[in-house]
């Protein structure tokens, strides 16, 4: 199912979307922001010149409430009257790439080109931390750890994945994702693309985190203890992987720029025995010429759990910058491209 509606507005590509129960927000080049009907209808829009509307998000807790990034700038709108927002904010020092909410909305975070992340104190309206010095490049993605509400998760363009403590501006520990995924020996993308982090999503109930890369695999962690522990990589997508959204506990969508989105279902991967890897995995199976002579354990069994974890995949018609998946009778996708209107796909689950 293709949508009708949502053309007519944006004026450049769609850069973002968030959608809630009532309505969907949708964020865009030429600093285009709109508010639409879940049936395409245009409600209300504010447009920054000069800039982008690069992150948007619609409030869970003051129902009316619109945050959206344009360029270094977060603004804050009530939805029934865009023409001024009702608060500003520029404690970021550079381009924000997303922002998040902690679940009881009272600290939103923005990670910024700078490899920066400012944690702004909602019902105080003031900076309340800077996260820095961990990052060496573009930071593109955070989240907030679910059930945790002093930890949050960032990941960014020099392939790192980061566990804060942002109340006391501690790094939990870092994952290189250089280190941690092994190319697939396939003549495509994993062979020669490196594994930025483009995006990040945890699990309603805290069990997982997956970060979507740009080599094509999405990376799976168990976020279940107190530090985060690598358990295996999925890799259907041929070109990088923009978005990854959880839509229950265990069953996740990713999307990339290979046109095509993903249903995965991280309880099959229960269904098979935990292969047990030994710290030298890897070295142990290569012979003195460096021709690995035996299947790789690990390889193996991120194949395995590709084959069993993934339900479906669906193709769309362009690279995909931002997607969200809701409910309305049945499961649906708003699906931001490189085009200038929006897009929804149902998917079977």
């Amino acid at each position: 199912m293709e949508s009708i509606g949502f053309q007519g507005e944006h004026t450049g590509s769609v850069l973002c979307v968030d959608v809630s129960e009532e309505v969907i927000v949708s964020g865009g080049e030429n600093g285009d922001l709109c508010l639409w009907n879940l049936e395409g209808k245009l409600l209300n829009k504010y447009r920054e010149e000069g800039t982008d509307c690069t992150s948007v998000l619609l409030s869970l807790v003051k129902k009316d409430v619109v945050y959206a990034a344009f360029n270094d700038v977060l603004k804050v709108f009530n939805r029934g009257d865009m023409s001024t927002p009702t608060d500003t904010f520029t404690y970021n020092s550079d381009e924000i790439n997303q922002i998040a909410v902690d679940e009881k909305e009272k600290y939103l975070a923005a990670s910024d080109d700078a490899g920066e992340i400012r944690v702004i104190d909602l019902t105080e309206k003031k900076l309340f931390k800077t996260l820095k010095n961990k990052h060496t490049n573009i930071c593109s993605s955070v989240c907030f750890r679910p059930l945790k509400p002093w930890e949050l998760f960032t990941g960014g363009l020099d392939s790192k994945v980061i566990h804060w403590d942002f109340s006391r501006h501690k790094c939990l520990n870092m994952f290189d994702m250089n280190e941690l995924n092994n190319p697939f020996e396939t003549p495509d993308s994993y062979m020669v693309s490196p594994p930025f982090v483009h995006h990040l999503a945890a699990s309603p109930n805290g069990k997982y985190l997956v970060a979507a890369l740009e080599n094509g695999l999405i990376a799976v962690f168990d976020s279940t203890r107190k530090h985060l522990r690598e358990l295996f990589s999925l890799h259907t997508h041929t070109q990088g992987v923009s978005q990854v959204h959880f839509l229950s506990d265990d069953k996740f969508v990713s999307g990339g720029n290979d046109c095509c989105i993903a249903l995965w279902d991280l309880s099959k991967s229960q269904d098979h025995p935990d292969l047990v890897l030994p710290a030298n995995a890897h070295a142990a199976n290569g012979t003195s010429n460096g021709i690995s002579s035996a299947p790789d354990p690990l390889e193996t069994k991120n194949q395995t759990m590709t084959d069993v974890c993934l339900i479906t995949k669906i193709e769309h018609t362009g690279k995909i910058n931002w997607m969200k998946p809701f409910h309305q009778e049945q499961w649906k996708i708003i699906i931001a491209d490189e085009s200038n209107k929006l897009s929804i796909k149902a998917i079977d689950v």
